[in-house]
């Protein structure tokens, strides 16, 4: 199988892959890549225990949940291991600007305005930390 960024994978008669749209898309994505999600309020002043963090990716025109889990104590959700792009695609000039993988962040919390689909972008081999501040709602 081969692949090059935004690309399905091929084989190697160049057909294009088998199996479902998140098999091709792990395939084509074989490094992981870490997020870490900080949700606070007042400007990053107190952190929001409790909120739910739902991270998605759409596979040809279908939403997938890869990860739902809430906020700790400290507002943090951590370890959240990702599919992402080989490291060595930053390496070269023709994948160098398409090095990162795009996923959408949303984080509920009943106190707060939503955030709905905050996009990232998830690189093999480095830990990326996504500060979300929140908005209380209006009472």
């Amino acid at each position: 199988m081969t692949a090059t960024p935004n690309q399905a994978p091929t084989d190697e008669q160049g057909q294009p892959g088998t199996g479902s749209a998140y098999e091709l898309f792990q395939r084509a994505h074989p490094g992981r890549g870490k997020l870490r999600v900080q949700v606070s309020t007042a400007r990053g002043t107190f952190p929001v225990p409790g909120a739910l963090v739902e991270v998605t990716r759409d596979f040809g025109g279908v939403r997938r949940m890869l990860y739902k889990n809430t906020t700790n104590t400290s507002g943090i959700v951590e370890r959240l291991v990702l599919p992402a792009l080989p490291a060595d695609y930053s390496q070269y000039e023709p994948t160098a600007g398409n090095s990162g993988t795009e996923y959408q962040v949303s984080v509920y919390h009943p106190a707060f305005v939503p955030l709905v689909d905050s996009t990232v972008e998830i690189y093999d081999r480095i830990e990326t930390i996504l500060p979300v501040a929140l908005q209380p709602l209006a009472r």
